[in-house]
């Protein structure tokens, strides 16, 4: 998906958890989150009473993408300070200069098909997710896997979630990483195929790796698709059972994403009130 916050640069960091927060089985349990910075801060200013953002994200089992130039991780917050990289080169260079935020305890690699991602690592997504992994591991970090889908080409019939499955990507890189997303949002308007893709891409996470932490991506506008709170809620419902949480995504038009439309807080916002209804909180 596309970052919501640049890497960070700052001294290097060589002390911080060793495995994911909470529950290993967060599917009977309080909800993990992957969020951007940016995005977090306008569900704030949009939550004029604060309980939601605080009651989802100040949690360790929140993963708040940010950097040290726009630090976003709320004064007294416990949420876990997260670096996203859209590439090993990049992850490399920031370890290796010391400039990774000594406060980061978390390392995301969003690792996709375009131009933020060099084209080796597009052709061996694997391979560069487990040396991503092995670094960070080196420096006591979370190393979070978000292969995108659009990492697997064929000239075949397969639509591309059929194809990303049949790659067994998924159970490759989940076997070094503490958590996976696996980035459905392009389908959560589809109920059923959203249902489908998410459920065997966690079971094979799983099979490779069974602590791996399993999240699914939900979107406000997945691609610029407009979509309702509702359309949300019912792709999480329809996964609930199945893995430990989400990454919501309010992206707005980027580099990264030349066709998406938001920010929409008041949609996320939304999706939020109906977890916090159904008792399913952060």
């Amino acid at each position: 998906m596309p970052p919501t916050s640049a890497p960070p640069a700052s001294a290097s960091a060589n002390s911080a958890p060793t495995s994911p927060s909470g529950s290993q089985d967060g599917r009977t349990g309080a909800l993990s989150w992957i969020i951007g910075g940016s995005t977090l801060t306008q569900l704030r200013a949009a939550d004029t009473a604060g309980n939601l953002t605080k009651q989802f994200f100040d949690t360790p089992r929140a993963y708040v993408i940010t950097n040290p130039k726009d630090w976003s991780v709320p004064d007294g917050w416990t949420s876990t300070p997260t670096a996203s990289f859209t590439s090993y080169a990049a992850l490399q260079a920031a370890v290796s200069s010391g400039k990774l935020d000594p406060r980061i305890r978390a390392v995301l690699y969003d690792n996709e098909s375009w131009s933020q991602t060099p084209v080796a690592e597009q052709r061996d997504p694997a391979h560069y997710d487990q040396l991503a992994a092995q670094l960070v591991h080196q420096h006591h970090l979370l190393f979070i896997a978000t292969p995108a889908v659009d990492l697997t080409k064929s000239a075949g019939a397969q639509d591309r979630y059929s194809r990303f499955l049949a790659s067994g990507l998924v159970g490759s890189i989940a076997g070094d990483a503490d958590v996976i997303d696996i980035q459905a949002q392009g389908s959560e308007m589809d109920v059923a195929k959203y249902e489908a893709f998410v459920s065997a891409a966690a079971a094979q996470a799983r099979r490779s790796n069974p602590g791996v932490k399993v999240l699914a991506g939900i979107s406000t506008n997945p691609t610029g698709q407009a979509v309702t709170t509702q359309d949300v809620v019912k792709a999480i419902g329809s996964v609930q059972g199945t893995v430990d949480g989400y990454w919501l995504n309010d992206p707005a038009r980027s580099a990264y994403c030349p066709t998406c439309a938001g920010p929409f807080p008041q949609v996320s916002l939304g999706i939020l009130s109906a977890l916090a209804v159904s008792g399913k909180s952060g």
